[in-house]
C-alpha cells in the first residue's frame, strides 16, 4: 500500500507537470472548467493523504467529491449556460443560491447529448451505477461507513479506491490537456498509463498489454 501511495503521488506530479499550461482562451467557461478539473485533482491528493494516515473511510468520502468535480468540469465546458458559468466564476456571497446548478444525474443526462463524449460517458456512468450508493454511505455516515470504521478497512479495497481515484485523475488530466489546445498534449498524458500502470484500476489484459509495450519500448 505504501508503494502504491508513493507511486500515485509521482503520477500526480507527472500529470500536473504535463498539463501545466493555461487554457487556450481565457473565457469564463474555459477558466471555470479548468478550476473544477484542478479541484478534482486536489481531492485526489487529499484522498491519498487520508489513506496514508489510516483514515480510509474519510478518504473514500472524498472519492465522491473528486468524481463530481471532474463531471462538473466537463459539464461546464460543454453544457453549462452562460448564466451558470457566471455563477461559478463569481465570488460566493452570503445568501447566494446555487439552485440553478444541476446535480450529478442531470449533468450526466446533459453530457449524454454531447456526441463526441461517447468514449468518456460510459466511464462516468459505470462508476455511478456500481459505486454511488457506497460512496453516499461514506459521505452520509451510512452502513458502509460505520461498518468499515468499526471492523477495519480491507487492504484490497483500499488499493482499489486509490487506483480508481488515479483513473479519475487521468481523466481530469486529459481534460486539462484538451483545454490548453496544445496539439499532442493529450497523448503525453495518455503515455503516463504505461509508466504508472500499476497505479491504475485496469483489467488484467490491459495491464499486461501496457507492461509488455513498456518493456519493448513501444506505445499502445
Amino acid at each position: 500500500m505504501e508503494d502504491l501511495l508513493n507511486r500515485s503521488a509521482l503520477l500526480s506530479q507527472a500529470l500536473l507537470s504535463t498539463v501545466d499550461h493555461p487554457p487556450a482562451d481565457d473565457s469564463p467557461r474555459s477558466l471555470a472548467s479548468a478550476d473544477a478539473a484542478l479541484l478534482s485533482l486536489e481531492h485526489a491528493d487529499a484522498l491519498r493523504t487520508l489513506m496514508a494516515g489510516g483514515m480510509a473511510s474519510s478518504s473514500v468520502a472524498l472519492m465522491r467529491c473528486q468524481y463530481e468535480a471532474f463531471a462538473r468540469s466537463v459539464w461546464i465546458l460543454h453544457c453549462a449556460t452562460e448564466e451558470q458559468v457566471e455563477l461559478l466564476r463569481r465570488p460566493p456571497e452570503a445568501g447566494m443560491s446555487e439552485k440553478g446548478l444541476p446535480m450529478l444525474s442531470k449533468m450526466l443526462e446533459a453530457l449524454a447529448q454531447v456526441r463526441f463524449l461517447a468514449n468518456l460517458l460510459p466511464h462516468l456512468i459505470e462508476l455511478k451505477v456500481h459505486a454511488w450508493s457506497s460512496l453516499n454511505s461514506f459521505v452520509h455516515a451510512g452502513a458502509h461507513a460505520l461498518s468499515r470504521s468499526r471492523d477495519g478497512f480491507p487492504t484490497p479495497l483500499a488499493i482499489n479506491v486509490v487506483r480508481m481515484s488515479n483513473n479519475m485523475s487521468m481523466m481530469a488530466g486529459q481534460h486539462l490537456a484538451i483545454l490548453t489546445g496544445i496539439p499532442g498534449l493529450q497523448k503525453k498524458v495518455l503515455r503516463l498509463n504505461e509508466t504508472y500502470a500499476g497505479c491504475l484500476l485496469l483489467d488484467e489484459e490491459k495491464r499486461r498489454a501496457i507492461e509488455v509495450a513498456s518493456l519493448s519500448g513501444q506505445s499502445i
